[in-house]
């Protein structure tokens, strides 16, 4: 580990990176008062590896008097920039015009936030050396962007002194506390300046392959699948077992298969698979051309993200994949400089990605970032059949219960503008003489995979509470 960060230190004197401001992206709104930038950091320059970045300043008169938040999409080989930028909570959307519309719930409200395509492969994430696309895993991602953050700050040294939020979504419960587990070890090597990393939040996360994508209760209490089904899925085999053997044989076993084949039918193949409530969107999709392949795209089938969707608007992922793949709109980002060999698209890519690697358990990880004093938000969108609130539940109990945390508030609603927002209940432990809250499981009214996305009011609420490390708002004092 010693010889491991002082190679990265090296690289991190002689990396050069490419950060721009954006003047303005076509079609944005007039009279924009925050500052974007976009571009490449290089993270291994022998390689000629780089990722891509979009960077939003808080809507703000002193940006800097507000933290710095990273934001993660998961799949694995999922864009952030085209979900949690374009989808979900950044400051624009584009609308049927062609033109973008101002997101009245950006996160941008709230922080400044640095959108990543991560790992290489993803977006307009790339590499010049082939090799690195095969049998990419979760240990070179993390080292990946920790590299990446570390030569970000290089570029924006103005902001090595802003408290720091990791955040993410889906397989993001991988990368994020994998990433904040080597950031800590960072901050302990001698003679640098620490990262101020405050919190964590994780959305709808893939924690424990075992536990968070059972939804087999959670699709039958829905009225999705019948009691027959549930039967098959709790004797023959639910999601874990299914996802395993896609990880580990080219043939799912003949039981697995059934199961699934019933579940798909009963379902239906008109719902999108993270959201029971949207409906689908009626118009040609040019996104789906592009779905990932082979086992990776089964995987995807059962867990990764779609772009197809926002509350009351099914086909904004189709607008999205036209935006970004407009050459005028790539140039205004500084994207595809290197004039990648494949078009921008939400999920896929040429990353080979080690498919084992959604077996690893991150609950220990996340258990010695509560010991070492980061509080964790465990959030869950009400109507994700992916990985549901029920799973994410049970984990986040578990972790109290192992860590003797008490818990600080009941499990009860908690208000967004005088609405129910969700339910959420949190833990933590006397310090210092005083209560201190690690860990926070809410779950969001209405939301799906994207909690974001499809619940915007309620995740700006959320993440707001999240920054100040504030209670959750409760039926005395909603806003």
């Amino acid at each position: 580990m010693a010889f491991w960060f002082f190679s990265l230190l090296f690289f991190l004197i002689y990396s050069k990176s490419s950060a721009e401001l954006i003047a303005a992206l076509p079609g944005q709104p007039a009279n924009v008062a925050f500052k974007q930038y976009s571009g490449y950091i290089a993270t291994d320059s022998q390689h000629g590896r780089a990722l891509f970045y979009y960077f939003v300043e808080a809507e703000s008169a002193d940006p800097l008097s507000l933290p710095l938040t990273l934001w993660l999409n998961g799949g694995p080989g999922c864009s952030s920039l085209g979900f949690g930028a374009f989808m979900e909570h950044g400051p624009f959307q584009p609308a049927e015009n062609g033109l973008l519309l101002k997101n009245e719930y950006s996160w941008n409200l709230a922080s400044n936030v640095l959108y990543v395509e991560s790992p290489i492969g993803v977006g307009f994430s790339y590499s010049n050396t082939s090799s690195d696309y095969i049998s990419w895993n979760d240990t070179t991602t993390a080292e990946d962007n920790l590299r990446f953050i570390l030569n970000w700050l290089e570029e924006f040294p103005q902001y090595k002194d802003s408290e720091f939020f990791l955040t993410g979504e889906s397989y993001a419960g991988h990368y994020i506390p994998q990433l904040a587990t080597l950031l800590m070890e960072y901050n302990k090597q001698p003679n640098i300046k620490p990262i101020k990393l405050k919190a964590i939040a994780l959305g709808n996360p893939l924690l424990d392959l075992d536990i968070s994508v059972l939804s087999g209760d959670f699709m039958w209490s829905h009225g999705a699948i019948s009691d027959k089904t549930l039967f098959l899925e709790k004797t023959v085999c639910n999601e874990s077992k299914y996802l395993r053997e896609i990880v580990h044989n080219q043939n799912v076993s003949e039981g697995c298969d059934d199961v699934f084949s019933r579940v798909a039918e009963e379902v239906s193949y008109d719902i999108d698979s993270g959201d029971l409530l949207l409906p689908m969107c009626l118009l040609p999709s040019s996104a789906q051309q592009f779905k990932p392949k082979g086992k990776l795209g089964q995987i995807h089938k059962m867990m990764a993200m779609r772009g197809t969707s926002n509350a009351g608007d099914p086909c904004i992922g189709d607008r999205i994949f036209a935006y970004l793949n407009k050459p005028q709109v790539q140039e205004a980002l500084h994207a595809n400089t290197t004039h990648l060999p494949f078009q921008w698209n939400f999920c896929g890519g040429p990353l080979d990605y080690q498919e084992e690697n959604l077996e690893i358990n991150i609950i220990p990880l996340i258990s010695d970032l509560i010991s070492e004093g980061i509080p964790i938000l465990l959030f869950s969108g009400d109507q994700d059949t992916k990985i549901p609130l029920t799973q994410t539940r049970i984990i986040a109990n578990k972790l109290a219960k192992e860590l003797k945390l008490l818990p600080f508030t009941t499990y009860a609603p908690w208000y967004d503008h005088k609405q129910v927002g969700g339910w959420s209940q949190s833990f933590g432990a006397y310090k210092d003489g005083k209560n201190t809250t690690y860990l926070t499981y809410a779950t969001v009214r209405g939301a799906a995979h994207e909690v974001p996305f499809t619940s915007p009011s309620q995740a700006l609420t959320l993440f707001r509470a999240f920054l100040t490390g504030s209670p959750l708002p409760r039926p005395h004092d909603h806003n």
